[in-house]
Formats: structure tokens, sequence, C-alpha cells
């Protein structure tokens, strides 16, 4: 079986930030902070262990196409570089579709996007209802919110180790451990802190 390698960017996660403030015996110590909501993470017990709480995020792998790859090779050869690397898969979040119905029904203006961004190609799609999972709509919906967060690549020879500069981080005021509801559900029907349907878009 083949094996793979990349980085997750956790950042182009819907709403992530990068805050300090939030460990009390080490504050300036740098954390990614997620929104559960918008990334359809679901909180809940660890069935083997009770005392272990796990964060789930869906993620969908997929093989990108020869005429992508062949691209990064032009691109490459373009600028003169020999030793180009290409990616071979791609990482996306995952939405289930129920989140993508709940998704589309609180965000009228996604579904405009959508619609307005797809429409040329297929003019049907401005009459097609978001819950038709087979619809174009639903579909191209689908492929809005299912965005790319890593790319992957065949195991490469060890090379010299990239440092990374440090980043100002934002401060996180007053927070607090955060507790999955009882029934180890979530419910992300009414999207909240989400609920003006004309405010920016997380997706």
């Amino acid at each position: 079986m083949a094996s793979y390698n990349g980085n997750v960017d956790l950042l182009s996660l819907n709403g992530a930030k990068v805050l300090v403030g939030i460990d009390e015996k080490n504050k300036q110590r740098p954390y990614v902070c997620i929104p559960i909501d918008v990334n359809e993470i679901r909180v809940e017990t660890s069935k083997n262990d009770a005392s272990k709480t796990q964060a789930k995020l869906r993620v969908g792998i997929y093989p990108f196409n020869e005429a992508y790859k062949n691209k990064i090779r032009q691109t490459a050869a373009e600028r003169g570089d020999t030793k180009v690397s290409v990616p071979t898969h791609e990482m996306h979040i995952s939405f289930s579709v129920e989140y993508i119905k709940a998704v589309a029904k609180n965000f009228p203006k996604l579904v405009e996007q959508v619609k307005e961004a797809n429409k040329d190609k297929d003019p049907d799609i401005v009459n097609q209802d978001f819950n038709d999972e087979n619809s174009h709509l639903f579909k191209a919906i689908r492929t809005r919110m299912n965005k790319r967060i890593a790319s992957l690549y065949q195991p490469q020879p060890t090379s010299q180790q990239q440092t990374y500069p440090q980043q100002p981080y934002g401060a996180a005021g007053n927070a607090t451990a955060y507790v999955p509801p009882a029934d180890g559900g979530n419910d992300y029907s009414s999207m909240p802190g989400y609920d003006d349907p004309n405010s920016d878009l997380p997706f």
C-alpha cells in the first residue's frame, strides 16, 4: 500500500485562529483554535476510554488529475526548477449530507452565490432544490464547502528541515474549557454564532 505525507493547514479550517492567553500556566503559548460548528467537528467521549474526549473532523482524500500535476511540472520547468515535488492526492474537509443541507438552509447567501457561479454552465441550477442530493446545486454547494486542507506527496528523500518564522498571535480573553453536550450529539441546525444570513460566509 502506498504511503503519503503532507501538511494539513489547520488555519484553512473555517474560522480558525491562533490565540494566546488560553493556558493559565503559560500565557504566551499559542494555540490553534478551531470553531466546532462551522467545521462539523464532533466532540464525544471515547468508546474505548470514558476518561478521554475526542474531537473528530471528517476528511476525504482524492487523487489529483494528471492535468493538474502536469501544470505544476510545466510551471516548475518554466522557472528552471528541475527538482519539483508534485503532489499526488489532496485532503478535503468532508461534510455530511445532513450538515450541507443545514448550512444551505441557514445561509441563503451561499446558495445564491453557488447558483450565480454555475448558471452559465448549467442554467437550470437556479431552479434546483439544495435538498436534492442528486442535483447539480447540492453537489456544487458540497464542492464549495469541502475545501482542500492539504496536498499529499509520495515520500521523498529526506531534505533539510525548513524553519518557520515566528508570527504574532491574538490574545484569547476569558477562555474556558469546552463541555460537550450531555447526549454526545451536536446540533448544527441553528448554526449558533452565524445566524445572520447576510453576514460574511464562513465557507
